[in-house]
């Protein structure tokens, strides 16, 4: 038998076996969509139909009746857009949320159930194998659906993701010392990311120190590098950050200097080391950003 055939062969059984289709999937008395559409809800606060549609990558039909019914059980509530009334959006009740915890409640009892009759060692084999299947899904769906890549402005939900994000690119992929690393809290800033769901795919700063508003801790997890995240980024970014800040210093590394220039960003010196890395400074004004724009595609959709 194939790979192919095994795979789709054991996610069948598993799916029949953890009861996944049954309205009370894992006891927990609510069906794995219900449970999908609550969680999302309780990550992201307040959100648009059109979101929970390309994210939960489900047909709008039936995520109509399935928003209908949380509704009726006053787990969630509906709110119109006050830009565009034909737009929906739903957040997390109070009941929903009680209702939610209890469900996780019984699913993790569920589970831990079954990961007691397996060794330590087999359970991080399910975990490491269900993470490398599950990554490699979200990126072909990315590459064929960029709606799935939302650019944003960074909110508190996110950061502990972010900063760790941070942290292991910039001291276990740059060796940066981790001291370095943080904006101090006490500093004006502004952050950025990217996301698909509640993964978090790349984020970037910008902030004021001595006078002068920075732009960096420029970073995209590298799972998923080569999608155009990054790019996106960057240019989402340097044009919100434009619209209150005139001017932008950077210090960018080889692979974000193309990015910058590409933006209307010019050189201002030679590069010099940072960490065993070259950087470039360089600045970027809102009248060049304006001009290199204005004229280009930008190809990942957002959602305000």
């Amino acid at each position: 038998m194939s790979s192919v055939m095994q795979i789709r062969s054991e996610l069948r059984y598993l799916v029949r076996e953890l009861g996944l289709l049954d309205k009370n999937c894992l006891n927990s008395g609510l069906s794995l969509t219900q449970v999908h559409l609550l969680t999302y809800l309780r990550k992201n606060g307040v959100t648009p139909f059109s979101e929970l549609s390309v994210q939960l990558s489900v047909e709008k039909a039936s995520l109509s009746r399935t928003l209908n019914s949380l509704v009726e059980k006053q787990y969630i509530e509906p709110s119109l857009s006050e830009t565009d009334k034909r737009q929906k959006y739903f957040s997390l009740k109070a009941e929903g949320l009680k209702r939610l915890e209890e469900a996780d409640e019984s699913a993790n009892n569920e589970l831990s159930q079954l990961l007691n009759l397996m060794s330590p060692e087999d359970t991080q084999n399910v975990i490491d194998g269900l993470r490398t299947l599950r990554l490699s899904a979200f990126q072909k769906n990315a590459t064929h659906n960029k709606a799935r890549i939302q650019l944003e402005a960074c909110t508190s939900v996110y950061r502990t993701e972010i900063d760790s994000l941070i942290r292991d690119t910039f001291s276990g992929e740059q060796s940066i010392p981790q001291h370095l690393i943080p904006l101090s809290p006490d500093i004006p800033q502004k952050w950025w990311l990217a996301r698909s769901g509640e993964y978090v795919l790349g984020a970037v700063a910008a902030w004021e120190s001595d006078g002068e508003w920075h732009w960096g801790r420029f970073v995209v997890d590298n799972r998923f590098r080569g999608l155009g995240i990054g790019k996106a980024l960057a240019r989402y970014s340097l044009v919100q950050a434009s619209k209150d800040i005139n001017e932008i210093h950077i210090e960018a590394r080889d692979t974000t200097v193309n990015i910058v220039k590409g933006l209307g960003g010019e050189v201002l010196g030679d590069k010099f080391d940072f960490y065993g890395m070259p950087v470039t400074p360089m600045r970027l004004t809102r009248e060049r950003l304006n001009e290199a724009t204005e004229t280009q595609e930008f190809t990942l959709p957002t959602h305000l």
